[in-house]
């Protein structure tokens, strides 16, 4: 397809997020800002069940939810919606925004290999964007404010063209396995199960904005072969900001950017033309291309690193 139908961003976080509810809450209100208007419903799903029911988003309604969050911890998920139905259908459909904040328990120490990402997530249809009070800037400002608030590990943003949009791999999983899809679509979606516990090392592909932290530029910079060419295979601190640096150029020197954003924490965000509602013309895909070629030492097609 070549119709722009959506466009989605997501911040991963190894966090719970159910801990930083007020910054969260703070920015939820910073989205209706720069969407020029307030959510039309909610819902909210705790740790032990989840609710079907969808309530409409009044002040009184919101106060309520506010105290619930605060004091039925630990909470699994809520999701905003503009306009009312937006929940139920596709916000592409009503011509919408959602939002959902996902916080899933996370593993003590030494069992980092079983990790499931938290995440952040934002759903716009074009006309939502294009009316916005702060456009396309605003909408990555956001990106970037979420990224701090959870302490992301990785994102992205990317546009909708008929395949849906993949913020939570295993909520499209119907369509992966439809008899319509692709069988890449099969393969990346059995990689992708085994990339979650490595998101802040592996990056997933190439987007149209690709959220990289420090880690991603160290390993981009080729931290594995600083440690190797150590006799005592040591991690040490100038080895770290070495391969930091070095993947930061590698970045630059591709050209296969537009937006360069300094993250919070290190990292970068890299953005490939003026607005993601571009991302289907030809020198947009070609730059695509090219931060792919460069991402592919710490992409998802390669077999990570222990």
């Amino acid at each position: 397809m070549n119709e722009i139908r959506a466009v989605g961003m997501v911040i991963y976080t190894y966090e719970r997020l159910e801990q930083r509810l007020d910054p969260l809450w703070d920015w939820l209100h910073h989205v209706e800002q720069w969407a020029g208007r307030s959510y039309a419903e909610f819902n909210f799903a705790s740790q032990a069940r989840e609710s079907l029911r969808v309530w409409k988003a009044t002040s009184q309604n919101l106060e309520k939810l506010y105290q619930r969050l605060q004091t039925e911890q630990p909470w699994s998920e809520v999701l905003f919606g503009w306009p009312r139905g937006a929940l139920r259908d596709e916000t592409i459909l009503k011509q919408g925004l959602l939002v959902a904040i996902k916080s899933r328990p996370q593993p003590e120490r030494g069992m980092e290999s079983y990790r499931t990402p938290s995440y952040v997530y934002l759903q716009a249809h074009p006309d939502v964007i294009q009316a916005s009070t702060g456009g396309v800037e605003g909408f990555v400002r956001l990106g970037m404010a979420a990224w701090e608030i959870a302490e992301g590990v990785y994102g992205f943003i990317d546009v909708e063209t008929g395949i849906p949009l993949q913020d939570d791999i295993f909520r499209n999983a119907i369509h992966l396995f439809d008899s319509t899809v692709p069988p890449e679509y099969h393969r990346e979606f059995r990689a992708w199960q085994e990339l979650m516990p490595k998101l802040d090392k592996r990056a997933w592909k190439a987007f149209w904005g690709n959220f990289l932290g420090a880690e991603h530029l160290r390993q981009l910079g080729g931290i594995q072969e600083l440690r190797r060419a150590d006799p005592l295979y040591q991690l040490r601190p100038e080895y770290l900001e070495q391969a930091y640096q070095r993947g930061k150029e590698i970045l630059r020197a591709s050209k296969s950017y537009v937006g360069w954003y300094e993250l919070a924490g290190g990292g970068v965000l890299l953005t490939l033309s003026a607005s993601p509602l571009e991302g289907l013309e030809k020198e947009v895909q070609e730059r695509r291309e090219r931060l792919q070629a460069v991402l592919a030492p710490i992409a998802l097609s390669v077999t990570p690193e222990e």
